[in-house]
This record gives structure tokens, C-alpha cells and sequence, in this order.
């Protein structure tokens, strides 16, 4: 049964940087500005987190900070994708470009390193430990000693199913995408709400990041968030806007990334267990891909 704990602990760590980011992206599905910068503002998330820890001795003042930091920047990023017109696909990808060259410049000049920071002051998300089920097996792999945002992904994946289904938020923000005139003519802000969508995607997205950086591991690696950012994107694709499948989809992509790590090289060669996951989002884009071009011919032919 130890192996099952293992197994579980490591599925929980390795769906929350998912899910967080996954969520982060859907309100920009609904506006149909859906953000492909996933991967870059979790790359800044993940370095803030750790730059600001640093700097002030303290988890909270990082917290606060990335999430302020990411909010100012989702209100720019918004204001050019829905006030400017800039497209949010190529906005998206000189995102991810640029993160990857920024944190690793800052990287430098700030604290004199290259490649990575790694310093035994950087202060840590803090496990949340559940008294008397740490030490039950099964459970308490599944319910104690995650971080706190891990918790607020699970608040986050039932607060949207609420919100979904008994306020009007939701609609607004799927109306700002599909009925943008219809909204309009209701007195809603169109601009605002796109705009807010990408502000909710930079917050979520950048605190993805810090899971990986200060709930996982402590440290900053120039690229540390190995593409998790597009498999969040994949999963926003897949999951067509539905919050549950968001969060069951993450799951799944959860539990194979934590097969990969408990499965040693005599069995499979690590490198094809850290592939699998990304190999699965791509075959599942294509596969989604065609199923949609066939849907259009057929509409078309009818």
C-alpha cells in the first residue's frame, strides 16, 4: 500500500501546477481570446514567487506580490488583445518567448546567477497537515500535507461549477465571446470582461507557476515549468469549457505524469515516461482537430 501512497501524494503534487493553469485559461476560452501564453506567465509566476520570497523572508509577501505583479500585467496583456486588437495567438506566443529570455536575464542581473537560484532562504509554501489523517493510508496521501494551493484549486473547480450554474458571471463571460453585440445591447461591458478574463488568466496562471517553484521544489530553474503550460492548454481545449471535465482531465494528466515518475528506468526509459504526457495531448489535439474539420464539411455539404 505504500507504493499507492506514493503514488497518490505524487498525483496530487503533479495536477495542481495543471489544473491551476488549466482554470486560469478557461475564462479566456469563454471570450474566445484563449491565452497560448499559458507556459510563460507560469515561468514568471515561478520566478517572482522566488525572487520576492528572497527578498522579503516571507511566503505571504510573495504570494501577494506575484499576484499583484501578474494582475497589473493581465490588465495590459487584455487591454492589447481586446482594446488594441492585437492578435491574442501571436500576443500569446511572443509571451512564452519572452518569458524564457526575461527570467533568465534577470536571472543575472539581479542575483549574479545563471541558469538556476537555488538558496536555502527561499521561504517554501507551507504543507497543510490534516490531524489524524496523515497517517491514514489512501486518505491521508489524497488530504494531507498539500499545499495551500492545491486547496485553492479544489475552492477554485467547485466555486466555478457554483458560479456556473447560479450567477450570471459565467454567462457574461461566455456571451462576450459567442454574443458580443447581444451583450452590448444589454448594457454589459464587453471590453471589461474580456479584459477580466485575461486579468483572472495571469493571476491563476502565475500562482501555477509558484506551486512549482516554492510548493514543489524551492527553488528557480530558467524553464522549470517543462511545458505544463501547453498541457494546461490542452486540457482548457478539450474540455470545451466544461469546469468539471477541466478538473477530471487535469487529473488523468496528473496521474500519468506521476506514473512517469514512479516507473524506473528498467521498466521504461525516463525520457519516454516524461514524453508520454505531451505525446497524449498532441494526439488528442489532432484527433480533436479532424473531428472538428468534419463537423464543417458536413454543416457546409448540408
Amino acid at each position: 500500500m505504500e507504493w499507492l501512497d506514493v503514488l497518490l501524494g505524487s498525483c496530487i503534487r503533479t495536477t495542481t501546477p495543471i489544473l491551476l493553469a488549466a482554470l486560469a485559461g478557461l475564462p479566456t476560452l469563454w471570450t474566445r481570446d484563449i491565452n497560448i501564453g499559458l507556459d510563460g506567465i507560469m515561468i514568471f509566476g515561478a520566478f517572482f514567487g522566488v525572487a520576492v520570497g528572497l527578498w522579503t523572508g516571507s511566503i505571504w509577501a510573495a504570494l501577494a506580490i506575484t499576484i499583484a505583479l501578474a494582475a497589473l500585467a493581465g490588465l495590459c496583456f487584455g487591454v492589447l488583445v481586446a482594446g488594441l486588437k492585437v492578435d491574442v495567438f501571436v500576443a500569446g506566443i511572443v509571451l512564452f518567448v519572452f518569458a524564457g529570455a526575461a527570467t533568465a536575464y534577470l536571472l543575472t542581473i539581479l542575483f549574479g546567477v545563471k541558469g538556476n537560484l537555488a538558496d536555502p532562504a527561499t521561504p517554501g509554501l507551507p504543507a497543510i497537515i490534516i490531524p489524524g489523517l496523515a497517517d491514514v493510508p489512501l486518505v491521508g496521501a489524497l488530504l494531507s500535507g498539500h499545499s495551500i494551493l492545491t486547496w485553492l484549486a479544489v475552492l477554485l473547480v467547485a466555486g466555478l461549477m457554483i458560479w456556473d450554474r447560479r450567477s450570471v458571471g459565467v454567462l457574461y463571460w461566455r456571451a462576450a465571446g459567442s454574443h458580443p453585440q447581444a451583450l452590448a445591447a444589454s448594457g454589459v461591458g464587453v471590453l471589461r470582461r474580456r479584459v477580466l478574463a485575461q486579468i483572472w488568466c495571469f493571476v491563476f496562471a502565475a500562482l501555477a507557476g509558484v506551486q512549482i517553484s516554492l510548493g514543489q521544489l524551492s527553488l528557480f530553474t530558467v524553464g522549470m515549468t517543462g511545458g505544463v503550460g501547453f498541457v494546461a492548454l490542452a486540457v482548457v481545449i478539450f474540455s470545451r469549457g466544461n469546469v468539471a471535465l477541466v478538473a477530471v482531465i487535469s487529473v488523468g494528466f496528473g496521474l500519468v505524469t506521476a506514473l512517469g515518475y514512479q516507473t524506473t528506468n528498467d521498466v521504461v526509459p525516463h525520457e519516454i515516461t516524461v514524453l508520454f504526457p505531451y505525446a497524449v495531448a498532441l494526439v488528442a489535439l489532432i484527433l480533436l482537430s479532424r473531428r472538428s474539420v468534419r463537423r464543417t464539411v458536413a454543416v457546409r455539404a448540408a
